[in-house]
């Protein structure tokens, strides 16, 4: 069985021959209590929860980068292998400026799977699942929990698509359109101002909150969040990527950042994935099937 595991900052996707699933990438010790009925990964001695569970326990981990991500990666690996039985290839991605990081993070999954090992940059799944759908030339844009990866792919004489460049954006993911929407929000619910980022995220995703009992709508604010941040990620785009950016026929939109960008400002060719969140493991599972 294949497996796409597109492990990311805010949640961890998941393709299979069989599923499609997704859980948040959250860590933590499991708290020493028989009595919790929390689900644990047990691994060198350790027991970990993983996602919402995270919750019931003071021991949380946090993954702040990319380092982290490959330190805990085997920890996620082996919470899906128990949910998917099967697994004889695991295709996955780092972001296209991690090339160095690519041994170390095979050798750390291979501490808990014994099956071949693939990794590619980031954004060549979604070129995997999306390429029928492309003519010569795209852009493809990742928009994750904290980064942005930008790949610019033009197909050959061949029919073989090439790389002809990519970049990663820190700090321009979904988490810079909450950070506008906590700069937008009025003093009359200016406590939310102090939330925490991912508190804050709950209510963007959410588009409201509940404060003393009252449903208050955000999705004014929302809205002009996300207006705001896909000027500033198409500026930020256009700036480094130049003429290829304003001449390139196509843009592909994927990530779970892609629900929060005004793909109309794009004024093009604008391809968005079915539950684009699920591009990139759907494309590296596309990509396993030639390597089973």
């Amino acid at each position: 069985m294949i497996l796409g595991l597109d492990i990311g900052f805010g949640h961890t996707k998941v393709c299979s021959d069989k599923d499609a699933f997704k859980f948040s990438t959250q860590l933590a010790f499991a708290p020493d209590d028989p009595n919790m009925e929390l689900e644990t990964v047990n691994i060198a001695g350790n027991k970990y929860i993983i996602g919402n569970d995270t919750k019931y326990s003071t021991y949380r981990l946090e993954i702040p980068n990319v380092e982290y991500l490959i330190k805990y990666a085997p920890v996620f690996l082996k919470y899906v292998l128990n949910r998917v039985e099967g697994v004889e290839v695991v295709v996955t991605g780092l972001p296209p400026n991690c090339k160095r990081y690519v041994e170390p993070f095979i050798e750390n999954l291979k501490t808990v799977f014994s099956g071949h090992i693939e990794v590619l940059p980031q954004g060549i799944g979604i070129l995997y699942d999306t390429e029928s759908r492309l003519d010569s030339e795209a852009i493809i844009i990742d928009i994750g929990y904290n980064t942005v990866d930008c790949i610019s792919v033009e197909k050959s004489e061949n029919g073989e698509w090439k790389k002809k460049r990519a970049i990663t954006i820190e700090s321009f993911g979904v988490m810079k359109a909450v950070e506008i929407l906590r700069e937008l929000i009025p003093s009359s619910i200016s406590i939310l101002k102090g939330w925490s980022a991912s508190r804050l995220l709950e209510c963007f995703e959410k588009g409201y909150i509940y404060l003393s009992g009252e449903k208050i709508s955000l999705e004014q604010y929302k809205k002009d969040s996300i207006l705001k941040y896909t000027e500033i990620l198409m500026s930020k785009i256009d700036q480094e990527f130049k003429d290829v950016f304003r001449e390139t026929p196509a843009v592909v939109l994927a990530g779970g950042g892609a629900y929060y960008v005004d793909d109309s400002r794009f004024g093009r060719n604008v391809i968005v994935p079915e539950k684009p969140e699920f591009s990139q493991a759907r494309g590296y599972y596309i990509a396993g099937q030639s390597i089973n």
